[in-house]
């Protein structure tokens, strides 16, 4: 029979490590469609986000890089699924339910269906002992015919980051690839993309580019990514500014303004769910998207992303860190 002593021991101990992990979630400690844990990455769908006027057909991004922790919107992933070679926009198409740009993006309970946003999502426990957050994400059917649904998952010992599973509905066409991509690189002015033995800058990679459409895209294979400690392969992307939040890209306004410190964003991917086709794309914008004001300090990539053809159950991770890239284990 366990002592008094130990039995509290273990209440304490259980009681602590509970109370370690402070959960965003629908129904709990917000109204809104937000997950995530407080301190570390939020995410969320719409309406609700971290600044006004966010697209439609975008799962937020939300990290606290301002003053006394408050957050802000960092980048946004979109979901572009190609079917025989057509790309299918999640931002951009628009929705068969109301015409509005922006396909429906909603939290499902584990029934299933599309009754209400404010899904809990399944709290456990995860093979270390850690809390793991899952959260089924329904999608709108694209106009090239596919159709997928998301699980995202965040544990309490990786609050920086998102893992994101893509699953292919009964009725979808078959899918060449499922892109999830990091589509707003330039409000964090990232311009340093962190490969395994290489920084490379857009400044360099793009340079002379003054258009106002988007630049090329640029491929890595899976032998340029690094591979962690753990065997993750993982591509990041930094601000190349000492301070970036003195940049007002449009004077007198806080529009495009990034108005925290620096941040590490990546793309990465567990030891055994990629495979040998696995590569990295960015492309960047000389101007900021849908105007033609430059964006301070040049050219900056734009998306960023990860790609591999599509299984069902692929896996994507993504990630915003006060962490350095050498502190994440790049080019040390």
């Amino acid at each position: 029979m366990l002592s008094r002593a130990l039995v509290l021991a273990l209440l304490l101990a259980e009681t602590s490590r509970a109370s370690a992990v402070d959960w965003v979630r629908p129904g709990l400690s917000t109204n809104q469609p937000v997950w995530g844990i407080r301190g570390g990455l939020l995410w969320a769908v719409a309406p609700a986000g971290f600044r006004s006027g966010e697209p439609r057909g975008l799962i937020r991004l939300g990290y606290p890089v301002l003053p006394e922790g408050r957050y802000d919107l960092i980048n946004f992933i979109a979901i572009e699924p190609i079917v025989r070679g057509r790309r299918g926009f999640s931002e951009l198409e628009h929705s068969q339910l109301d015409g509005v740009p922006g396909k429906r993006i909603w939290a499902q309970g584990e029934g299933g269906g599309k009754a209400t946003n404010l899904v809990l999502g399944r709290l456990q426990n995860g093979p270390h002992g850690e809390e793991e957050l899952d959260v089924m994400l329904g999608v709108e059917k694209f106009d090239n015919g596919a159709h997928v649904r998301l699980v995202v998952r965040q544990r309490s010992n990786r609050p920086d980051e998102i893992e994101l599973t893509v699953f292919q509905e009964s009725d979808s066409a078959p899918l060449d690839y499922c892109i999830l991509t990091a589509t707003m690189g330039n409000m964090a002015r990232t311009r340093q993309l962190w490969l395994k033995d290489k920084v490379v800058s857009s400044l360099e990679l793009y340079r002379g580019y003054q258009k106002t459409d988007f630049a090329p895209h640029k491929e890595y294979p899976l032998s340029r990514l690094h591979r962690t400690a753990d065997g993750r392969a993982l591509v990041a992307v930094t601000n190349d500014e000492e301070s970036p939040a003195k940049a007002y890209p449009f004077p007198n306004s806080e529009l495009w303004h990034y108005a925290g410190f620096k941040v590490t964003q990546y793309w990465a991917k567990a030891a055994g769910t990629f495979r040998d086709d696995l590569h990295a794309v960015v492309n960047a914008r000389y101007t900021y998207w849908r105007s033609a004001r430059p964006i301070p300090g040049g050219v900056a990539f734009e998306n960023v992303e990860l790609r591999e053809r599509f299984y069902d159950g692929q896996k994507f991770t993504f990630g915003i860190t006060r962490r350095t890239p050498r502190e994440l284990g790049l080019m040390k």
